[in-house]
This record gives C-alpha cells, sequence and structure tokens, in this order.
C-alpha cells in the first residue's frame, strides 16, 4: 500500500468532525497498540494503514496545501484549511 493508495476525502471529512485541530497521526505507538484514540486520523483511513504510512499521507496532504498541521510525528494537530473546506462542499 502507498499513500496513493489512501483516499483523501475520509480523511478530510475526518477532520470536519470535532477533531479539527487536535487529530493525532500514529497513535498505537504513543498508546502502547491500545484501542486507536478517537482522535486518531488512522480511523479515516482503510483498515490495516501502518502509522508509519498513514504519517507519510498527512504530510503529502500538508505538502500539497490541502490540510494544515504538524507532519513531524509530534502532536499533528491537523486542520482544515480554505482549499480542503472547498473540496468539502464542492463533494456534498
Amino acid at each position: 500500500m502507498q499513500c496513493k493508495d489512501i483516499p483523501e476525502l475520509p480523511i478530510l471529512r475526518f477532520l470536519a468532525g470535532p477533531y479539527d485541530g487536535w487529530a493525532t497521526p500514529g497513535c498505537g505507538t504513543w498508546f502502547n497498540h491500545d484501542p486507536i484514540p478517537q482522535n486518531c486520523v488512522l480511523r479515516a483511513m482503510p483498515e490495516g494503514v501502518p502509522e508509519k504510512l498513514a504519517l507519510a499521507k498527512m504530510r503529502q496532504m500538508i505538502r500539497k496545501r490541502v490540510i494544515d498541521g504538524c507532519g513531524c510525528g509530534c502532536r499533528g494537530d491537523f486542520r482544515l484549511n480554505e482549499k480542503s473546506r472547498a473540496i468539502l462542499v464542492a463533494t456534498k
């Protein structure tokens, strides 16, 4: 699986929910593989996506300026921006 295999629209819809601004990247490592926290972007990705790939996808979306946030692997704080909000409006 590669970044191109992970659709962006479910991620944008996830961020449009209550987690906009405090969604995290890789969750299992931080929580010793306990159940995935509600604010983890892995919940918006296909089942089985490794955390490393999930973070790479988020970095890619930041580089494309589809979302804002930090792709270093820290908290993430992924959030929508004007471009992503326009995409969501166009896909309703």
